[in-house]
């Protein structure tokens, strides 16, 4: 059963990203900072926060930008640029910032704003998030939405 908290950030986070889950628990969970008070998402046990829907994310966002690099014809190097510039902990803080999605981070107790590493890591469980719910077809608009 969803809480009223979680209603409220995936409700918040949607418009921003552009994208309306049909799994919300998947977006509440992309929402938690490790060390959360949140454990579950739905039928899922979150044990570390978003931390595995961000690696999945950070390989998503490598290959959504492999594809893009190919299908450009440039050379390897462009795309070693790229994949460091786009998917730098500075630049996904500062695209998840813009976007608006800090204020919707659970984050640890005590915390008081996310960190850049944090906001990062929740930006690439957003990505890993689009994609469990909507395949790979969902995560480019999504990464359009924000910046990347």
């Amino acid at each position: 059963m969803a809480s009223a908290q979680m209603n409220k950030a995936v409700d918040g986070v949607e418009p921003l990203i552009g994208y309306a889950f049909q799994d919300r628990f998947l977006l509440w969970e992309a929402l938690q900072a490790a060390g959360s008070s949140v454990f579950r998402a739905g039928d899922r046990t979150i044990p570390n926060g978003n931390k595995r829907l961000a690696l999945l994310g950070d390989t998503i966002l490598q290959l959504v930008l492999a594809e893009q690099w190919y299908a450009g014809g440039q050379a390897r190097v462009v795309f070693d640029q790229d994949r460091k510039r786009v998917g730098s902990n500075v630049n996904l803080n500062t695209l998840g910032i813009q976007a608006g999605l800090d204020g919707f981070v659970n984050l640890a107790g005590g915390e008081k704003f996310a960190s850049p590493v944090t906001m990062s890591a929740t930006v690439e469980a957003i990505l890993g998030a689009v994609y469990l719910d909507g395949g790979l077809q969902a995560v480019t608009p999504v990464m359009q939405a924000l910046g990347l």
